[in-house]
């Protein structure tokens, strides 16, 4: 009887250590919010933004030409981008992005951010909830950061806008295990 417990521990043991974890990550709604020098606030919005995620690492990718605006400021500014990509990647603190049926957990992330040739680093804020399902585990993700255009992305000319511009971006990400 003894045998056949341990044998049942050891195969369970066995096959969950070759069980295969899949993510699925949709792309993240991408909301950016600029500040003209009235004051007055101006907004830019992506549906395709690319944020994926490899154990701790996590890397995205924008292409610029997916922003959308009403603005004519804004779309001035993009029109004279000198790259049409923006990358950026960074390292998820250990126990922070595992899945433990938790609402709001906060975290930072230093990320570091590539735009034609230039790199820099800046921090974004995570608000992660998550839940599971006889199917997956859900993480439902809230990010938020700044980026100065002029350290950051490289504008040297007046835009008419304040330097910061924020961000935030909202995305969904299941796991499961096979």
């Amino acid at each position: 009887m003894k045998r056949i417990v341990v044998c049942l521990i050891l195969a369970v043991i066995v096959l969950y250590s070759h069980a295969q974890i899949i993510t699925a990550t949709k792309t993240a709604n991408l909301e950016v919010y600029a500040v003209k020098l009235d004051g007055s606030q101006l907004v830019m919005t992506s549906n395709e933004l690319s944020v994926n995620y490899d154990q701790l690492q996590m890397r995205g990718e924008l292409d610029l030409n997916t922003l959308k605006t009403e603005d004519e400021l804004l779309r001035n500014l993009l029109d004279s981008a000198i790259a049409e990509r923006i990358t950026f990647f960074g390292t998820l603190p250990e126990g922070k992005f595992v899945f433990h049926d938790s609402m709001n957990e906060q975290f930072t992330v230093e990320t570091e951010v590539h735009y034609n040739n230039l790199q820099s680093r800046i921090v974004i804020s995570y608000d992660v909830s998550n839940r599971k399902s006889s199917i997956a585990n859900t993480f439902d993700i809230t990010c938020m950061g700044s980026l100065s255009l002029s350290e950051d992305l490289g504008v040297i000319r007046q835009t008419g806008l304040e330097d910061k511009i924020s961000f935030r971006f909202f995305q969904n990400v299941q796991t499961k295990s096979y």
